[in-house]
């Protein structure tokens, strides 16, 4: 028995070798997604630094997708501000086998009627290194307005993509009640 095994091996491993072995014939579905992917990452090459989706959620998402977005944006006093985000039109730098993206966040707490009441730039910082460009890409922030007074604000977030010098801002408006 044990010979036989070896003897099976040994004729794998020759046949593999002299290359008298045929690879599997490849899946059309994996070519229809490799193809897809390739379009959907030139798409996104192309594409203006944004966001695909940026909303107040209930909880710290658990991943791309995997968030619950707020009912509404009504904060109770202490209630910390946690947005979710899908940027796109990220600039991917090549570093050998693998690309690289960082981006930076800003942010500012204004009334409605634009005065600045706070914030902090470079407030978040996202960096991902991979083997090839990601088609989904999520990043979080969490804002704590300890003190804030009832009322309306804006929360404007902006995005500045390090490889790119490539900036994006967005304004949530939100209540504290």
């Amino acid at each position: 028995m044990v010979r036989s095994l070896y003897l099976a091996l040994g004729l794998l491993l020759f046949t593999s070798a002299v290359g008298l072995t045929q690879p599997a014939s490849p899946d059309p579905s994996i070519a229809a997604i490799d193809s897809a992917r390739a379009a959907t990452i030139a798409a996104l090459k192309g594409a203006p630094l944004g966001f695909r989706r940026i909303l107040f959620v209930t909880e710290a998402p658990g991943g791309f997708a995997i968030y619950d977005p707020r009912p509404n944006n009504v904060f109770k006093p202490g209630e910390p501000l946690i947005v979710y985000t899908e940027p796109v039109g990220i600039t991917w730098q090549q570093d050998g086998d693998k690309v690289s993206s960082k981006l930076v966040v800003d942010f500012q707490v204004r009334s409605p009627d634009g005065q600045v009441l706070g914030g902090q730039n470079g407030f978040g910082e996202f960096a991902l290194t991979a083997r090839e460009p990601p088609i989904d890409y999520m990043a979080h922030v969490t804002i704590n307005l300890t003190g804030a007074p009832a009322g309306g604000y804006v929360l404007g977030l902006t995005v500045h993509d390090t490889n790119s010098g490539k900036t994006a801002s967005a304004d949530l408006p939100f209540e504290i009640k």
